[in-house]
């Protein structure tokens, strides 16, 4: 369908005011509202405050989760991602109801109590956009799933790599000892392992304390529960010393 001259006019004049900013602070503003997110170095648009509190709430929420290497950075950026936008799904139904206090929604009730009009008025535009409403819902239902299979990937990434660190400390712990016993230096490199001999001995030390406080735990544990079948305090038990000690 044509417009008509008049309205091709309109259109024209309406696009010479659309220049954008003018001022030097207006094109500062606007220069800042695309920007690079520092984790993933990707081009979004936003406001610079909003701009701030999303960096910060990402950072923070990233840190948290604890990620190592670029596959679990990866995941936790989704899921603080993912976090982000829920908030806002919630943030805009909020608002949604909100703006019935000021396009005039509440004007049709004078209910003489600001309560009871505020109630009134949330209630009008529930109904008048349940159907922006509802779509909000199936937005933030979405983000939801997907917030969960973030972190769930994440999850199971780390205990992954976890376990196998786990395994791999074990291994060199073991293999170390068989070093200590031979009266040969032990170079974990050489088997593969990026622990230091500091590392390993750490673990090895509280790897043998963790089984004498269990085989403690266990007579001590016996004791007690005579001494509380018969209603008397528990005496103080001394324990042997434990192998680092009697070394």
């Amino acid at each position: 369908m044509q417009i008509s001259e008049k309205q091709l006019a309109a259109n024209r004049a309406n696009a010479q005011l659309n220049t954008g900013p003018r001022t030097i602070d207006g094109k500062k503003r606007s220069s800042q509202n695309a920007r690079r997110h520092g984790v993933t170095a990707q081009t979004t648009v936003m406001t610079e405050e909003d701009r701030i509190k999303h960096d910060n709430f990402c950072s923070r929420m990233i840190a948290e989760l604890l990620p190592h290497g670029e596959m679990e950075t990866f995941l936790a950026s989704s899921v603080a991602e993912e976090a982000w936008r829920l908030n806002l799904a919630r943030a805009q139904c909020n608002n949604i109801v909100a703006i019935g206090h000021f396009d005039g929604t509440g004007d049709a009730y004078d209910t003489e109590h600001p309560e009871i009009h505020t109630a009134i008025t949330s209630a009008m535009v529930v109904r008048d956009k349940a159907k922006t409403l509802e779509l909000l819902s199936l937005y933030e239902q979405r983000i939801h799933r997907s917030f969960q299979k973030h972190f769930a990937q994440l999850k199971d990434v780390q205990g992954e790599r976890k376990a196998k660190r786990d395994t791999d400390l074990d291994n060199a712990r073991l293999l170390s000892q068989v070093a200590v016993l031979q009266h040969l230096p032990y170079i974990p490199a050489q088997d593969g392992f990026v622990f230091s001999n500091a590392e390993i001995n750490r673990y090895t030390d509280q790897f043998h304390r963790l089984i004498f406080a269990n085989e403690q735990d266990f007579y001590y544990r016996k004791q007690a529960s005579q001494y509380n079948s018969r209603n008397l305090a528990v005496p103080t038990v001394n324990l042997p010393q434990s192998p680092q000690q009697a070394a």
